[in-house]
């Protein structure tokens, strides 16, 4: 079974993801960098080239086809949840979708922090950064929490702390990913 890591931007999907992972001893997959490796450009450039709404298809089409295979640990974009079809293939997929969660105080602070935001993190909507991630947080929140089968809150966890979180859930519920 896959373990499906959904939430916004810099809730720790792809290091919280690497880590589990490694613990796991079961492949990882960010689907940004599959996007970045097979278009040879960061995200920010491919959204600058052709647009969200074409960035979106292909994210939908590389979700899509790392979810054909089994027992992995996908890290997915922050909008992945924006298209029903993607919702649709994470809950075909038999996987457990994990949605790590943080408040728009701690995304703003980890992005402040973070020097790969500028090319990992184009705008989604032209505002400024903080009124940007509130009003994405408070459309895309509903649409997480319909996706997830578990909820991880991220605010007060490093990724190390939130895979060991993610693992002992797992186990407790007896939820079989491989490790």
């Amino acid at each position: 079974m896959n373990v499906i890591l959904i939430g916004y931007r810099c809730t720790g999907k792809s290091t919280t993801g690497e880590i589990f992972a490694r613990v796991t001893s079961l492949p990882f997959v960010d689907t940004d960098r599959v996007i970045e490796s097979t278009m040879g450009s960061n995200v920010a450039s491919i959204v600058a080239d052709l647009g969200w709404e074409e960035f979106r298809k292909i994210e939908s089409q590389v979700l899509k086809q790392v979810l054909t295979s089994d027992s992995k640990v996908i890290a997915t974009g922050g909008g992945v949840v924006l298209d029903k079809k993607n919702l649709a293939a994470m809950e075909e997929s038999a996987g457990t979708v994990i949605w790590l969660r943080a408040s728009a105080d701690t995304i703003l602070r980890r992005m402040s922090g973070d020097i790969a935001t500028p090319g990992l993190r184009p705008s989604l909507t032209g505002n400024s950064l903080e009124q940007e991630v509130v009003e994405t947080l408070a459309f895309r929140d509903p649409l997480y929490r319909g996706a997830a089968d578990l909820v991880v809150n991220t605010d007060l966890h490093d990724p190390a702390e939130t895979a060991t979180i993610i693992q002992k859930i797992l186990d407790k519920k007896g939820v079989g990913y491989g490790g």
